[in-house]
């Protein structure tokens, strides 16, 4: 089992480019964002909450143009009552697909407006990643949520060092439970999954959160799941369980 890990943590590192696309803020190869870009970057990173990541994104751009004010969208949000805000969910088009991932944030921009001047630049400018997850955990931005933020940021140049944790999502959870035991981590386990990209990747676990989601969107899917053109097939588990068989079922 010890080689096994070594081996899928090797696979996962040698599989990690083409890393995933969070908007415009990818595009500057490390150049310094504007505050339009940052702005509806963390909007639409929010919406990633509990959320198909594609539709988040779309959602989150979206609203965005809606509210019709880019560099100052955090201070529009906040311009509105908390009635008004959260009355307007399906006028604007129902942005998130439970209630409160769409209401939580009229809070979060008045906080940003309170303490960052409504920029989102100033969430991380300047800081050290860890500094930029606790900013963003005194926001109540989510754990998860908050190191995804923190590691799209590394990965866009926009701030350096190593960014720490992986977001245990569904499909970390379901590609690192098959993998090491057989059977898919339940959300309320999600330490496991932090524990175990700790022990695969000491220096950065935050590595091998794109290649884990790549894998789970690709081939370990929740039925059906591709194993025969899974490059971590020789070292997973649920593979080995379920050898013979062309279209595995879960």
């Amino acid at each position: 089992m010890t080689n096994d890990l070594h081996q899928i943590a090797t696979l996962l590192l040698e599989n990690r480019g083409g890393e995933g696309d969070w908007g415009e803020i990818s595009r500057l190869e490390g150049k310094e964002c504007s505050k339009k870009i940052a702005n509806k970057f963390l909007i639409c990173c929010l919406l990633d909450w509990q959320s198909n990541a594609n539709v988040a994104w779309q959602k989150g751009e979206n609203l965005v143009e809606k509210l019709g004010a880019p560099d100052d969208v955090w201070l529009t949000i906040s311009s509105f009552s908390k009635q008004e805000w959260d009355s307007k969910y399906e006028e604007y088009g129902k942005p998130h697909r439970f209630r409160k991932g769409y209401e939580r944030l009229w809070r979060i921009a008045n906080d940003i407006c309170a303490r960052y001047d409504g920029d989102a630049r100033n969430i991380w400018l300047g800081k050290t990643p860890f500094e930029a997850l606790v900013h963003l955990w005194a926001l109540e931005a989510g754990d998860q949520i908050s190191r995804m933020i923190v590691g799209a940021l590394r990965d866009c140049g926009q701030i350096q060092g190593s960014s720490g944790d992986v977001k245990a999502d569904i499909h970390l959870r379901r590609v690192l439970g098959r993998a090491v035991d057989g059977e898919e981590i339940r959300a309320a386990d999600a330490a496991k999954v932090t524990a175990l990209t700790r022990s695969l990747n000491p220096a950065d676990p935050w590595q091998l959160d794109w290649p884990l989601w790549n894998v789970g969107k690709s081939y370990c899917r929740p039925t059906s799941p591709d194993c025969p053109n899974c490059y971590l097939r020789p070292h997973c588990v649920y593979s080995r369980h379920h050898s013979g068989a062309g279209q595995l079922h879960a």
